[in-house]
């Protein structure tokens, strides 16, 4: 279980100039595409300066760094090899746009073994800063398992 919490340090790859001018969209889609390429700085590209998120393992993570950080740890273990969102809600007003939804995510470890399925829910906010659009709030999370499993 405690494996499974670190896993999922935070939520969710193209530069951020690739995002520039874009819709929302587009931004979910260079999350997913960082995930399937495993690289955490491109999961970094999609988050402003001063994003919040907040992984499992802190309470709280600040920034780019803390993704790209959380992330690595993640992938140094576990090689994503699907990763989709699904029933998802996508609201832009102006400048802002809220997603809600799901996600699984299938995973191998690097150190063998039979690849794991990590499903669960994700809340984000995004901005669209100086044309390119950018997480600046992200919460993913997965549930506790019942008392029987």
């Amino acid at each position: 279980m405690k494996k499974i919490l670190c896993i999922l340090a935070c939520t969710v790859g193209l530069s951020t100039t690739a995002l520039a001018n874009e819709s929302a969209v587009v931004l979910q889609e260079a999350f997913v595409a960082g995930l399937l390429a495993n690289d955490p700085q491109a999961l970094a590209d999609c988050y402003a300066d001063d994003a919040i998120n907040f992984p499992l393992s802190s309470m709280v993570g600040h920034g780019p760094d803390s993704v790209a950080e959380s992330w690595a740890g993640f992938f140094s273990k576990f090689r994503i090899i699907a990763a989709e969102l699904s029933d998802g809600h996508l609201e832009t007003h102006g400048d802002t746009a809220i997603a809600w939804g799901f996600f699984n995510l299938v995973a191998e470890p690097r150190d063998g073994g039979e690849a794991v399925k990590f499903v669960g829910r994700y809340m984000d906010v995004a901005r669209n800063i100086d044309g390119s659009w950018l997480y600046v709030a992200d919460h993913a999370s997965m549930p506790f398992p019942s008392a029987e499993e």
